[in-house]
């Protein structure tokens, strides 16, 4: 699966910063949307629960990468 937050989106977002590595913000990114599935998931609420499906998959849509 290719993440979606793509070299040219960290490039966009970091021009200033020299020898940054956009792995490094995709970690974060994915470090962060854990945190909030999480959080989501920990209230056993059932629309707490649905709205952490939803997301997920906005966030990280089941797709091959291309090779």
């Amino acid at each position: 699966m290719t993440h979606p937050l793509t070299d040219d989106i960290c490039d966009s977002l970091i021009k200033e910063f020299v020898g940054f590595d956009p792995d490094d913000m995709r970690t974060a990114a994915d470090w962060q949307l854990k945190q909030v599935l999480e959080w989501l998931r920990a209230t056993q609420d059932f629309n707490a629960l649905v709205m952490a499906d939803l997301l997920e998959e906005a966030m990280r849509p089941t797709q091959e990468e291309n090779s």
